[in-house]
């Protein structure tokens, strides 16, 4: 830990402004990103969405209160975790990692679209298997630049695995329902 410390301090000023660029970018990128997504989707979730809380859910499915919470801590740490694959690799020495990371985050971002928007229960539920599996694959990638980096995904791979779970048990609730 104090080595990382040490390193910070033997960094020149435009060092330290270069990682603070990046680190705002993917704060910026997965943050704002997920902001943006729920405001375009504002009214086709939760209780203000007729759409939506006209949806058969399962008992299991949580209060909407929850959502927004939890995807911003979850993509702070995407963030996070994302950065400190940059401060490894950068862009260019070994850019798959963060390719698939990018990809990941699209795919997250399209579900929201697909969903909410387009009211897609299928596509959405064949959308976020493949999702899954981009997170699966970004944090496979992770681990192999710094074995920790991929902690901070777990808990979006665990919230997305539910999330998947929801998303086909809504589509399966749903799928005969001629008003959705």
């Amino acid at each position: 830990r104090e080595s990382a410390w040490i390193e910070v301090r033997e960094m020149t000023w435009t060092q330290r402004l270069t990682n603070l660029a990046v680190l705002a970018f993917f704060l910026v990128l997965c943050m704002g990103g997920g902001g943006l997504m729920g405001f375009i989707t504002v009214n086709d979730f939760g209780d203000d969405s007729e759409w939506y809380t006209n949806l058969t859910k399962p008992d299991w499915n949580p209060p909407s209160a929850v959502f927004g919470p939890v995807w911003s801590l979850l993509y702070l740490l995407m963030a996070g975790a994302a950065f400190f694959v940059w401060r490894e690799t950068g862009f260019c020495k070994q850019p798959l990692p963060l390719v698939v990371f990018f990809i990941q985050l699209a795919l997250n971002f399209a579900w929201v679209l697909i969903f909410g928007k387009a009211h897609d229960l299928l596509g959405g539920a064949i959308e976020i298997l493949v999702l899954w599996v981009a997170i699966v694959a970004t944090m496979v990638l992770f681990f192999r630049v710094k074995k920790w980096t991929a902690l901070p995904l777990f808990p979006y791979l665990v919230w997305v695995t539910f999330a998947t779970c929801l998303s086909w048990s809504i589509w399966s609730l749903n799928r005969d329902n001629p008003n959705i």
